[in-house]
């Protein structure tokens, strides 16, 4: 591992210590590189704020699941990995300021949910504007249901959460491309 690359991850790991005892709202950038020997200079080398270098924790920790899982869905393993990681994705989620590891959720299930619409699709077509409105809409949707989810504790297992929305999601996807293209052919 580079020496960029460990700095990250040694700044990563004292946030992650440090939200153990206490919420993300209150941690400061000076709380991380006190806590782990650094100045404020270092950190933001390498991050923009508190909310970049969560959204760095959970890309690489991600990434390094994706690369590793092809068997699952994209959903069932990012609700996997949160899950598997609730103390810190729980107090993540539950921040009240501006939190961009849900705009990260919501490009990820984005591109998902476009494939998702492609493959129900099949031969037929719709606009591509029509496309990403329902993309959008789900992922909307399932953002705000992990979020809540998250906020509530993570109570439930990941596989008994995305065995009841999955499948619900999946079904309406259908229903609403099919009612597009009855749409289209009244036309």
């Amino acid at each position: 591992m580079s020496k960029p690359e460990l700095t990250k991850k040694l700044i990563a790991d004292t946030l992650k210590k440090l939200m153990a005892n206490m919420n993300l709202d209150k941690i400061t950038v000076q709380d991380i590189v006190n806590a782990c020997g650094l100045n404020r200079k270092t950190f933001y080398y390498h991050f923009k704020d508190k909310q970049d270098l969560v959204c760095w924790i959970f890309d690489t920790e991600f990434a390094a699941l994706t690369d590793l899982n092809q068997d699952n869905s994209v959903f069932d393993e990012l609700v996997e990995h949160l899950y598997k990681n609730r103390e810190f994705y729980v107090a993540a989620l539950s921040s009240d300021v501006q939190n961009n590891l849900k705009e990260h959720f919501f490009e990820i299930i984005f591109d998902s949910s476009m494939n998702k619409v492609k493959e129900v699709l099949g031969a037929n077509e719709l606009e591509i504007d029509e496309i990403k409105l329902i993309a959008s809409f789900f992922s909307n949707g399932i953002v705000g249901s992990i979020t809540q989810w998250a906020k509530e504790g993570m109570k439930s297992f990941p596989y008994q959460y995305s065995a009841k929305l999955y499948p619900i999601t999946e079904e309406c996807i259908k229903f609403i491309v099919n009612r597009y293209l009855e749409k289209k052919e009244e036309v």
